[in-house]
C-alpha cells in the first residue's frame, strides 16, 4: 500500500452513500429489530396478553409489526431491483425445511 494512512485504500468495504439507499436499507433494519421485540413480547407474556401500559394486544403488535417489515421488505426488493424469483423459491425451501423442522418437536 503505497499510502498507510489512506484509510480508503486499506479498507475492501466500500460503505453505501446514497441517502435513499441508506434509508431504505436503514428503515428495513430498524423495522426488523422492532418485530424481534414484539417476537420477544409474545414469548415472554403471550400472543393473545396485552401491554400493561398501552393495553395493546400483543398479537396486535405482532401483525403491525410483521405488516411493517413486509412493507419495508418490498420497496428493498424495488429500490435494489431483487431477484424476486429467486427469493420466492428460497421462501419456499424454508417453509418447506422449517415444516419439517417445526414437526420433529
Amino acid at each position: 500500500m503505497a499510502n498507510a494512512d489512506n484509510l480508503r485504500e486499506a479498507n475492501p468495504w466500500h460503505p453505501i452513500t446514497d441517502a435513499v439507499d441508506l434509508k431504505h436499507l436503514g428503515k428495513l433494519a430498524e423495522e426488523t429489530s422492532e418485530l424481534g421485540s414484539a417476537v420477544a413480547r409474545c414469548m415472554i407474556q403471550g400472543v393473545n396478553e396485552a401491554e400493561p401500559v398501552t393495553g395493546k394486544v400483543n398479537r396486535e403488535w405482532l401483525e403491525d409489526e410483521i405488516a411493517d417489515v413486509e412493507a419495508n421488505i418490498e420497496l428493498v426488493k424495488r429500490r435494489f431491483d431483487l431477484d424476486r424469483n429467486r427469493i420466492f423459491r428460497r421462501r419456499i425451501k424454508k417453509m418447506l425445511f422449517l415444516s419439517k423442522w417445526h414437526a420433529l418437536a
